[in-house]
């Protein structure tokens, strides 16, 4: 089974990894001053965004609801491979996404592949649940998974608003996914997204993922944009923000969740709140030139 039909989403992080460094190097983003943090107000936002002149999204539980998808995909899987297990199913999912081993993480580094990463996910939950794994059981489960979890993709309500506002300041809208190239397709054709970026940087670009500076850095080439000028966008505090910063590009967490944080970043709640400051922000020149 080809990974094609398959996401590899790991659970969105708030609190740095072990390969989450501080934002200390000479490439890091523009200081963004006390009002950066868990309560950003737009002024915070606006600064980040000020003198833009591309966006990088993340793609996962970003502007896609993977943990949903994944969840209801999984409890579709898990129950074809454990038909009398018919209420822990949902809970099988659940602790598949959430995935306490980290074999995600692995995978994103380059250490692992594909199968490998989904096989591990797919043993540790039968061990934590105490499942006899039947043989086949990795065909088998991504058989009964690929045609759910295409159908169950949902694009988050803001994110039309988000691109309309960066098409309407010509800012171009880039991708980078700790996720394989084929499921990426599959989602982005699921939502009749395909078409609408050209750039869209997966773990298999590179052959590893966040928060590798490479990747944001080739991310960045193909849209042909300085680091210094692109906002990075996501869930994920070590690989969407204090990632990106590393390698000398803005950041925004989105924090959906309302979890809050005390790393030093600046969040929005929704993509709404990114569109709105679009309006409001100059672009193609610094806020220091005013």
């Amino acid at each position: 089974m080809s990974p094609a039909d398959a996401s590899g989403r790991d659970a969105p992080g708030t609190g740095a990894g072990p390969d989450a460094g501080p934002d200390t190097g000479p490439d890091a983003g523009p200081d963004t001053g006390p009002d950066a943090g868990p309560d950003a107000g737009p002024d915070a936002v606006a600064l980040v965004l000020d003198g833009a002149r591309a966006l990088l999204l993340d793609v996962d539980d970003t502007i896609v609801d993977t943990r949903e998808a994944m969840v209801v995909a999984g409890t579709e899987a898990l129950g074809a491979l454990w038909p009398g297990r018919e209420g822990d199913h949902r809970a099988m999912a659940e602790r598949y996404y959430a995935d306490p081993e980290r074999w995600f993480p692995r995978y994103a580094s380059g250490a692992i592949g594909f199968e490998a990463m989904r096989s591990g996910r797919l043993a540790e939950v039968a061990r934590a649940f105490a499942a006899d794994l039947p043989g086949e059981a990795y065909d088998a489960f991504e058989d009964a998974y690929a045609p759910a979890f295409r159908a169950a993709q949902r694009l988050f309500p803001d994110v039309p608003h988000l691109l309309a506002s960066a098409e309407d300041a010509g800012l171009p809208v880039a991708l980078l996914t700790n996720s394989a190239s084929a499921p990426t397709r599959v989602k982005l054709e699921a939502l009749e997204l395909a078409a609408r970026f050209d750039v869209v940087v997966t773990t298999d670009t590179l052959g590893f993922g966040k928060p590798d500076r490479r990747v944001y850095l080739e991310a960045c080439r193909l849209v042909g944009v300085e680091p210094g000028e692109v906002v990075c966008i996501g869930d994920n505090i070590p690989w969407d923000v204090l990632g990106a910063r590393d390698a000398g590009l803005r950041a925004l967490w989105l924090d959906r969740a309302g979890l809050g944080t005390d790393e030093d970043v600046v969040a929005v709640g929704g993509l709404d709140v990114v569109a709105e400051a679009l309006a409001a922000t100059r672009f193609g020149g610094s806020v220091v030139d005013r």
